[in-house]
Order: structure tokens, then C-alpha cells, then sequence
């Protein structure tokens, strides 16, 4: 079996942190803010490290951005966790940002690798539930808990997709 080992280290820690908020009883901005740190970060080190170690090739590289991108949201949303008056602004607008530009850019992987192929429609769906996290954090205006529990349960979702669709990838032709 092939397992495309991106999509597996994405889908634990997705999975993981989608657990812990679940079964967590505090649904504060500090805990929301604590898992995106936790999650951004883990996952901008360790998809950067799982592209740099590939060889040098256009779309190993093509996938660095979102490395970048998710560990900039874990160091802000760290550093966003030492003023308590902006905790749930500062959550709500670094998951909105987080899930529109993830989104987009996953939409595009999605387009590049063809529709009709089985990598692009996984990122099509992941693409989709981004763009689906980012506009309801823009368009609505969501409580803590609310906004904690919708980040969570994107985080499970993505983590039983994301994991689905790494242990039935399949070896490029």
C-alpha cells in the first residue's frame, strides 16, 4: 500500500487537535488559539521538512507556501494568547485567514493536478472545506465556543479526509 505521507502526517494532526477540542470542556478563545498554535506550527515544521527532504522538483516546492503559511498562523496565534481582550478577535481572524488562503491555494493544487484525477479532487475537498471555515468565520458572528467548536470539528473532518485519502493514494504512472 502506498501512503502518501504528506496527506498522513496532515490528517494526524488535524485528527488529533479535532479530537482534543472535542472532548475538551474549554471552549475559550485561549484554547482556540492554543490548538491553531499548536496545529499551525506542527504542521508549517513538518510539512517544510516533508518537502525540503524531497528532491527539488517544481511541485515539491509548489506545496512550500502552505508550510509557510500554517507556520505563520501557529506563531501568531501563539503570540496572540498574551493579550486576553483580543484573544477571540485575534482567533476569529487568523482561522478566517487561515482557512480562505489554504482554500484558494489548495484550489489551485486541485486545478493544476486535473479535477478529473484522484489528487485533485482531494484537494478539491479539502479546498472546500477551507474556503467553507474561512467564509462562515467572515460572514458570521460566531460566540468562542461556537467558533472554538466549528475550528474543531474542521480539524476532524479534514483529519478522517485527509487520512482516507492517504491510504488510498495511489503511485504515479
Amino acid at each position: 500500500m502506498n501512503v502518501n505521507l504528506k496527506q498522513a502526517f496532515r490528517a494526524a494532526v488535524s485528527f488529533g487537535l479535532g479530537v482534543f477540542v472535542t472532548f475538551n470542556q474549554a471552549h475559550g478563545p485561549d484554547t482556540g488559539l492554543l490548538v491553531l498554535g499548536i496545529f499551525g506550527t506542527v504542521l508549517g515544521i513538518g510539512l517544510g521538512a516533508l518537502t525540503l527532504t524531497k528532491k527539488a522538483e517544481l511541485s515539491a516546492l509548489q506545496e512550500l507556501p502552505v508550510a509557510v503559511l500554517a507556520l505563520l498562523v501557529g506563531l501568531f496565534s501563539l503570540l496572540a494568547l498574551a493579550n486576553q481582550e483580543t484573544q477571540l478577535p485575534a482567533f476569529l481572524a487568523l482561522v478566517s485567514a487561515w482557512g480562505l488562503i489554504s482554500g484558494a491555494f489548495e484550489l489551485y493544487q486541485a486545478r493544476r493536478s486535473s479535477f478529473k484525477s484522484q489528487e485533485g479532487k482531494d484537494f478539491l475537498i479539502s479546498a472546500i472545506f477551507g474556503l467553507l471555515l474561512g467564509l462562515l468565520f467572515l460572514a458570521v458572528q460566531l460566540d468562542s465556543v461556537s467558533a472554538v467548536g466549528f475550528f474543531g470539528a474542521y480539524l476532524a473532518m479534514s483529519g478522517v479526509h485527509l487520512g482516507i485519502a492517504a491510504a488510498s493514494s495511489k503511485k504515479p504512472k
